[in-house]
């Protein structure tokens, strides 16, 4: 049976009416409430490192200058290197970054500055210092001194555009490279890992043609310390500053193209071989940082591009541009990640080639864009 809807007076009508009221703007305000909790104010750099910092286990708390140099040769530290000019990250780098650490909860982060980065080659390499002040910017600088992150400490360094997808130890394991937390790195009292550590470099490979001169991107690197490759780009930023060829690109003077050179260099001559570590060795690029017992064993492995940039600019074309650069106005990280096929792939980075260090990477529009996606990929989560 139909029951009949109440007849209430004018009065009480009136009095559900405010209750009703009332009702809904309370829990629009608690609705309000509990999202001014889940999310920061903004996406903006300071929040989100406010938030970050107070995670302060994946933080170095010591300032890594400070730090011990490692002994332990064979194993790669959880540590993760990024660098900006300040501590203030912009929101899209923060959404990035913050990737690479939930996928990675057991691996510390330290930030680079400009500043800290000066302090470092001043520290470790005070013979590159006249040198690192000549060059013409500071993407010069921080292409060079990304090197003195793997070569002093080791671990991983990634750009502040890439987006960590699956836990790094899973990727280091099936090299068979064990990673260990960074004071397990010298807190050790086997001296042999000091003279007979193996040291393994791994880069990644951008697209499938050998012949593309910046297929060895410089934006992820990863390694145990000590590893004496990574001196053969400083020595050779160092002969073209003193040959007067501070005029060229980025890329061919510090960037992906220097670091393809290296590494032909390194196949080439210094595989599996004690030579190039005795030359570094006696050389005053290398003598005193990790002492005169310091010898090591060592190779490199250029992993295919599927583990670490399955998104190429120069091969995948304008149409997955629009979709996968940061710097498209149709820039969707989900949607790039769905027609690469990281899935698939396995793939365990992706970088979106924000290109920061152009005026293009600049530019307030696109900054925007990312930041407006973002924050809408946050509130999804």
């Amino acid at each position: 049976m139909i029951m009949p809807f109440p007849s209430f007076s004018p009065f009480l009508r009136r009095a559900i009416y405010l209750i009703n009221i009332g009702a809904f703007i309370g829990t629009l305000y608690v609705s309000q409430g509990m999202l001014s909790r889940s999310l920061p104010n903004s996406l903006d750099c300071k929040t989100v490192d406010d938030q970050d910092h107070r995670r302060a286990s994946q933080f170095l708390r010591q300032d890594p200058l400070s730090r011990p140099l490692p002994t332990n040769f064979g194993a790669i530290p959880k540590l993760i290197h990024q660098s900006w000019s300040t501590p203030d990250l912009p929101s899209k780098f923060a959404t990035w970054s913050r990737s690479c650490r939930e996928q990675n909860p057991d691996w510390e982060w330290v930030l680079w500055t400009d500043e800290d980065n000066l302090n470092l080659v001043k520290s470790y390499c005070p013979w590159l210092l006249t040198y690192y002040q000549q060059l013409r910017g500071e993407i010069y600088r921080a292409d060079i001194v990304r090197n003195l992150y793997m070569y002093i400490y080791g671990g991983i360094y990634a750009d502040l555009d890439v987006e960590c997808l699956r836990p790094a130890n899973e990727l280091f394991e099936s090299h068979n490279v064990s990673t260990i937390q960074y004071n397990s790195s010298y807190e050790t009292s086997n001296t042999s890992n000091h003279s007979t550590g193996q040291g393994k470099a791994f880069f990644g490979r951008m697209g499938a043609d050998d012949q593309f001169e910046q297929s060895i991107p410089n934006a992820w690197m990863a390694s145990t310390p000590g590893h004496p490759f990574f001196l053969l780009p400083l020595e050779s930023a160092v002969h073209k500053l003193s040959s007067k060829s501070e005029n060229a690109s980025p890329e061919s003077f510090t960037g992906p193209i220097a670091l393809k050179e290296a590494i032909t260099t390194y196949f080439d001559k210094y595989s599996d071989s004690d030579e190039l570590e005795e030359r570094l060795q006696d050389s005053s690029a290398l003598k005193g940082i990790f002492g005169s017992e310091y010898k090591m064993k060592h190779s490199i492995e250029v992993l295919p591009f599927w583990n670490v940039f399955p998104y190429s600019w120069s091969r995948d074309g304008d149409e997955f541009r629009s979709i996968c650069s940061a710097n498209s106005a149709a820039y969707d990280k989900e949607k790039c990640k769905l027609i690469i096929a990281t899935d698939h792939w396995g793939s365990y980075f992706i970088t979106y080639w924000s290109h920061t260090w152009s005026w293009e990477g600049h530019d307030e529009n696109h900054m925007k864009n990312v930041e407006k996606r973002l924050l809408h990929s946050y509130v999804r989560k």
